[in-house]
């Protein structure tokens, strides 16, 4: 029985077997081996992914049989599921693509995951009402009408430095992965200062307010 997070319908399921084989390949250095490899669809939602084993079971009569005797954590699925996180009490558009920054990093998509980093900080001034000017005047315009603090500001700043390069093509040297996990956990502090800090005060000041006499 072989099952995984589906990246379709983003549901631990079962996955069902269509069709399995082995293939033969060959590494420099290493010579050659075999995987295993099966089309199996997500009893959730019917979509069809592609399962493969290098380390696989030989059990049964046949290569499907290998398959569903295969343990679940020897398998490497595709298309690949990316990583996310939520954001509650951010504007649906705004947390959208901040999960997809994060979902590109969990997959080795570094430059995906920095653009998309930028254009969160970009859409955050727009909800606030910053429309004019370049990124780095609606940056420093949150500040100055106290939306974020001069350190969030700083913050704001090195993701659009970064953003900046990727979307002007300078990607000559790419960020590693410190780079990009520096620049989310950034981004994620501009989300918590405009939007997620503030909705958590509201509810706390709100019960607070219907407690007393």
């Amino acid at each position: 029985m072989t099952s995984t997070l589906c990246p379709f319908c983003e549901k631990h399921s079962h996955m069902t077997v269509k069709w399995a084989g082995l293939y033969s390949f060959a590494r420099p250095g290493f010579g050659s081996g075999s995987a295993l490899q099966g089309v199996a669809t997500c009893d959730h939602c019917g979509r069809a992914s592609l399962g493969v084993a290098s380390d696989h079971s030989t059990s049964g009569s046949s290569y499907e049989n290998y398959f569903n005797a295969t343990p679940d954590e020897n398998f490497e699925w595709f298309p690949r599921m990316g990583a996310s996180k939520d954001f509650p009490d951010v504007p649906e558009h705004i947390a959208k693509a901040a999960k997809e920054a994060h979902s590109a990093f969990s997959i080795n998509a570094f430059m995906a995951a920095i653009l998309m980093a930028r254009t969160v900080v970009e859409a955050t001034a727009k909800d606030k009402g910053i429309k004019t000017g370049n990124l780095y005047a609606k940056i420093d315009e949150m500040a100055k009408q106290g939306i974020i603090r001069n350190d969030t500001k700083d913050a704001a700043h090195e993701i659009r430095h970064f953003g900046n390069d990727m979307a002007h093509g300078d990607i000559e040297d790419l960020p590693d992965a410190d780079d990009v996990k520096d620049v989310l956990a950034l981004m994620d502090e501009v989300l918590r200062e405009v939007f997620q800090g503030p909705a958590v005060t509201a509810r706390l000041r709100s019960r607070r307010s219907s407690t007393q006499p």
